[in-house]
């Protein structure tokens, strides 16, 4: 059975207009609140973890390392596992303090403008292989499907039509700080077609390939090497620790996983439910893999493993179930490019673009909102296509498992930070920048130069396992070990060396949950007036107003019963709020330039102290010891004076 091009076109673009519309539908009310910030719908929008690789390499990976293809997975259940001790942490800051990708967060404590600047290169760097990856999967089901070889141009269709379709769902409005309740539900959405999909191939499988379990059983036991080969590489201990410790990362750090667990989270308790249920979700979508892969040696495909799952399909008499498993790998390809793009953008913007607009133009009159969207629209689409132009540089000749390991190991390279980020106060900027770039520079040479090689674009003849003498060693536990050993090596021994800035300080603090008090000191402008003229000198006159609007509502205040007392609240709220929508580096550079604070003025201790009290009022950490008992003394004597 054969499809005409024609025919998948109009499928995919009928499909890519129908998750629109559930975006749009959601966005406008007409589904539901009670499922649209459902917590299972929260957790299937985490299906975006299953990309392409998942729904047809996933086969690949498992004819060529046998079980060690579930290690993708179980990588991911133990970041998950660990959700209150990391996951949890990660998503107050991102809340407390609006920062929207990794980037923001990694500036936020590292207060370094390099910080962002790199994390944003190193990041796009290393999830171009991932996107190309997606790209070709799609072309090369187009050509199991139709039987011949593409046209050239399809691969550019798709991403083009992909750009407009992210653009409608990511970047319509001017600020994202608003949570994009309509993407949250097609990604869910999509998790579902995907799943329901690879069940019904798998469910083809067992009873039209071997005619049920006895079937299956029957043709196990007349061919035991092929359960025998799924257990071949259980011994292989550095293999599964590397692969465990990939997945690992690419749990909560991958663009679009960072994207959708916290910078889309509406309610921190749906998290508790993500924590079993998306587990779940990736149970259930590996179960039919063995059988599809046994279904399609015994049928002898003439497709390789990779595409086992759209070649059993052809082999029935209904044209449903092949236009079916299309899309399903259609859905896992574009929702991942879709919320990586939308992610990377904001990376971008906020660190790469910003910093050099706003040096430029300050006091420009032209809307930076106007800006900041179409900077966004842009940046998405350049994503994309900087995707497609990875995509035509390079002559794959690897698994799709394969390529997106290289991503993989790329991603990781952002842990040693995150784990100083959430427990070692110490961790300087320092630090953190050397050993990225050590790490990065192990990943080009161990992984992108010999791919380069092997496709023909760049001769170079590197091949660091040999120079170092470990050829027999496996490819990814090599990069693995040696990039994250040099890398946290160099993180904490330069952390050790170097000292800490006070804002890094400040920013530990806060990463560690911490009590921290403010600068001492008030805002040298008396009146909201002059909050206005300050802000304007960066912003424009539309934008200040309009975030000190904002800013006044959060707080609840009134703007005509604003007390000079309380601007430095409306100061402190105002960066946070501009955090969400420049990230936090820019938005401290603007506030403190513009609303500086008078550490000499004869009001500064005591808002220091009753800032420091509101947040002993409201901690959920309990004192202990010395403090507890002056917390007590304190407490005794605010009631006799009151």
């Amino acid at each position: 059975m054969t499809f005409e091009l024609g025919t998948l076109f109009v499928a995919g673009v009928l499909y890519l207009a129908l998750l629109f519309l559930t975006a749009h539908a959601a966005e406008r009310g007409w589904l539901p609140a009670r499922l649209v910030r459902h917590p299972l719908t929260y957790t299937l929008s985490l299906g975006v973890y299953a990309t392409s690789w998942s729904y047809y390499g996933s086969v690949g990976l498992a004819q060529d390392q046998g079980y060690l293809f579930l290690t993708i997975y179980l990588g991911v259940t133990l970041a998950f596992i660990l959700t209150p001790v990391l996951l949890q942490p990660i998503l107050r800051l991102v809340r407390d303090f609006q920062l929207t990708s990794l980037a923001d967060l990694l500036a936020f404590r590292y207060r370094s403008q390099w910080t962002g600047v790199l994390v944003t290169l190193f990041m796009l760097g290393g999830t171009l292989p991932y996107i190309a990856l997606q790209i070709k999967a799609v072309t090369d089901s187009v050509q199991v499907v139709t039987q011949q070889a593409p046209p050239h141009i399809l691969a550019l269709g798709f991403c083009l039509t992909l750009s407009v379709f992210a653009i409608l769902f990511g970047a319509r409005h001017i600020s994202p700080r608003e949570k994009h309740e309509g993407l949250v539900v097609a990604i869910a959405f999509e998790s579902l077609v995907k799943l329901a999909a690879l069940l019904l191939v798998g469910a083809f499988a067992l009873f039209a390939v071997f005619g049920g379990f006895q079937g299956l059983a029957d043709w196990l036991a007349a061919t035991p090497e092929a359960s025998r080969a799924l257990y071949a590489t259980l011994h292989q201990g550095d293999a599964w620790g590397s692969l465990l410790l990939l997945a690992f990362a690419a749990a909560f750090l991958l663009p679009r996983q960072f994207h959708m667990i916290f910078t889309e989270n509406i309610d921190p308790r749906t998290l508790n439910t993500a924590s079993w249920g998306f587990p779940l979700f990736l149970l259930l979508l590996n179960l039919p893999i063995p059988i599809i892969l046994w279904a399609g040696n015994h049928a002898e495909l003439a497709v390789p493993a990779d595409y086992y799952v759209l070649g059993l399909t052809l082999m029935g008499d209904s044209p449903v179930l092949p236009l079916v498993t299309f899309i399903g790998g259609l859905s896992a390809a574009s929702a991942m490019m879709i919320v990586t793009s939308l992610a990377l953008a904001s990376m971008a913007l906020n660190h790469l673009l910003l910093p050099s607009r706003l040096q430029r133009q300050q006091g420009a009159s032209g809307s930076l909102y106007t800006w900041l969207l179409w900077g966004r629209r842009v940046l998405i689409a350049g994503i994309i296509l900087l995707g497609y132009l990875f995509y035509l540089l390079l002559e794959y000749n690897q698994g799709l498992a394969q390529i997106g390991l290289i991503s993989f190991v790329a991603v990781a390279q952002f842990l040693p930070g995150i784990v100083g980020l959430l427990y070692w106060r110490r961790a300087t900027h320092a630090g953190f920048i050397s050993g990225l770039v050590a790490g990065m520079l192990v990943w080009l040479t161990a992984l992108i130069l010999p791919l380069l090689d092997q496709s023909g674009v760049l001769s170079n003849n590197i091949n660091l396992q040999v120079l170092m003498g470990a050829q027999g060693q496996d490819r990814w536990a090599f990069a693995s070990f040696w990039s994250l050993s040099l890398n946290a090596t160099l993180f904490v021994a330069v952390s050790l060396v170097s000292e800490p800035s006070r804002e890094e300080l400040e920013a530990a603090q806060a990463c560690c949950r911490e009590t921290v008090a403010p600068p001492p000191g008030t805002v040298n402008v008396q009146s909201l007036r002059q909050f206005e003229e300050r802000l304007s000198h960066s912003l424009g006159h539309d934008m200040a107003r309009a975030e000190i609007d904002k800013a006044l509502s959060d707080l609840a205040l009134a703007p005509e019963t604003v007390r000079p007392s309380q601007l430095r609240l409306l100061r402190e709220r105002i960066e946070r709020n501009l955090s969400g929508l420049i990230g936090p580096l820019l938005a401290r550079m603007i506030v403190d330039e513009g609303l500086k604070v008078d550490a000499n003025a004869q009001t500064a201790l005591a808002d220091t102290l009753r800032f420091m009290e509101e947040q002993l009022e409201t901690s959920h950490t309990r004192l202990q010891g010395l403090a507890a008992e002056l917390d007590t003394l304190r407490r005794y004597h605010r009631t006799v004076l009151q």
